[in-house]
């Protein structure tokens, strides 16, 4: 993997050295040459009163004496120390008896002005008498004090110069420490990362830089070389995963083959056993029924045509043979209700199934108009099926419910929704004959009755009917009573998880 210079770890780190030890060195010599520069004031000023201390007492005996002479040579001997441009003798009256100007030196540190104080280039000694008590004139000269210091500066230009250069060359120093120390570790730490293969990166094992074994790089790749060991293991795990999601793949798909072969011969199976059951069913309702019809119209004929020939024993003979007949006919009829519970589409739906235990409610009150039964049934409760087959339902549970109150002097039928098992669930409850739940195993099995015919009349097709409706809803229907207690019987209406095409 290759990296731009610019952009490598030792070259950006070397550059920030470079420009923090120049920076640093810079303002660190300039704050010493500040320092040194007030320290070269005082010089300055030593020097130039040591100067003139040395003709002071010529110069006293020129104010003294008035000599103009003495006076004049006096301020040549001051010519001599080169930094002096002006200089004049004067006496106590202020009177000048000797004066002397050369030209000022021009210099290219004007700007060091306000550092060496250039503004204070006057210096003035009082000339006293021979007592020393009484002043009779003063000396005055004007001093070039960038000529003093010229040394000074030349020298600190090059201490800020040799500054720059040694931290500069302190700074490439740096620079290469860090590439052998950390920029060329780092860069073959890469490279063998890059040499790193996909598939199994637990083959390959980093080594650690030399020198660099108790240090971050070290722990680095000490960390490296663990995560590359997991990942491998994690790896090779998934490998093993998906080689045995392949397997199980494959034996779905032989599983899917064959399930699909069983549901297309299990679906040949319940086309061929539909056939047979609307085969039966016809039979049912034509074949069966016409022999029942020759026996029921020519018994009625003996009943009508020949009832005075017959005599009473004969009557009750032909009594029970019509008796029988409407019987096989309401089984007939029955039957056939059950097998048409179990074909056809389900066409589900959201309804209000209190609305329908009040239709079916009100036609019993319609058909039983001698009944006195107190119903209680709320305004709305909502319900997912098939609205016509759930009807069904109610019809029967309701038409039981009101068959098995007809012996009870105050019948009380309710219908409502509770639930069990966090699951809604419809009841239908009377205060009727009720049952045996020792015999609850047989309550939905057709032509199975807990009551006689004698009791209360049916043929033991309408609860089988019920229980096939609401399992074919993919509920669940159960009853709970006591003899002489009325009976309770409960059922449910999942809505499906899944939406049914």
């Amino acid at each position: 993997m290759a990296l731009k210079f610019s952009n490598r770890l030792f070259f950006r780190q070397t550059r920030n050295a470079i420009l923090v030890a120049l920076i640093l060195g810079i303002i660190i010599s300039i704050g010493q040459i500040i320092f040194d520069f007030y320290s070269e004031q005082k010089r300055i000023d030593e020097t130039v009163y040591q100067v003139l201390n040395t003709t002071k007492e010529s110069a006293s005996q020129a104010a003294y004496s008035l000599n103009n002479e003495l006076a004049l040579r006096v301020v040549k001997g001051l010519f001599e120390y080169q930094p002096i441009y002006s200089a004049q003798i004067n006496d106590d009256f202020g009177r000048q008896l000797a004066s002397l100007e050369r030209p000022q030196i021009k210099h290219n540190m004007d700007w060091l002005g306000p550092l060496i104080r250039t503004d204070q280039n006057l210096y003035t000694v009082a000339l006293y008498s021979v007592g020393g008590t009484t002043v009779i004139g003063e000396m005055r000269v004007l001093v070039d004090r960038f000529l003093i210091a010229q040394n000074f500066i030349d020298r600190a230009g090059f201490v800020i110069l040799t500054g720059i250069v040694r931290n500069f060359a302190l700074a490439i120093f740096f620079g290469f420490l860090f590439y052998f120390t950390l920029g060329r570790p780092v860069m073959q730490t890469i490279q063998n990362l890059s040499h790193i293969d996909p598939n199994q990166p637990g083959k390959t094992h980093l080594h650690i830089p030399l020198g660099h074994r108790d240090d971050e790089l070290g722990l680095l790749v000490r960390k490296l070389n663990s995560i590359l060991i997991d990942f491998d293991d994690t790896l090779q795990q998934r490998f093993l995963i998906e080689d045995e999601l392949k397997r199980n793949q494959t034996t779905i798909r032989h599983l899917n083959l064959k399930l699909e072969e069983r549901v297309r011969q299990r679906t040949s199976e319940l086309e061929a056993a539909n056939k047979e059951m609307e085969a039966f069913t016809y039979s049912v309702s034509h074949d069966l029924r016409a022999p029942l019809r020759t026996i029921s119209g020519f018994s009625n004929i003996l009943q009508d045509e020949f009832h005075n020939q017959l005599d009473q024993q004969a009557q009750h003979y032909l009594n029970r043979v019509h008796h029988g007949t409407e019987r096989m006919e309401q089984l007939i009829n029955d039957l056939l209700k059950l097998s048409r519970t179990t074909r056809g589409d389900m066409q589900r739906d959201d309804f209000n199934i209190a609305q329908i235990a009040h239709e079916v409610v009100a036609e019993l009150h319609r058909e039983n108009t001698e009944r006195n039964i107190s119903v209680n049934i709320p305004a709305a409760l909502d319900a997912y099926g098939d609205s016509r087959l759930i009807r069904v339902v109610l019809e029967n549970l309701f038409a039981n419910a009101w068959k098995y109150t007809s012996q009870t002097e105050k019948a009380e039928i309710s219908f409502s929704c509770t639930e069990v098992n966090k699951e809604h669930t419809y009841c239908i409850q009377d205060n009727g004959a009720g049952f045996d739940m020792e015999y609850a195993d047989k309550l939905f099995t057709p032509f199975q009755r807990l009551h006689s015919a004698k009791e209360f009349e049916g043929t033991g097709i309408g609860l089988a009917t019920v229980q096939r409706i609401i399992h074919r809803h993919g509920g669940e229907i159960w009853a709970e009573s006591e003899i002489q207690q009325g009976a309770t019987f409960y059922f449910t209406l999942p809505r499906p998880q899944v939406a049914l095409m």
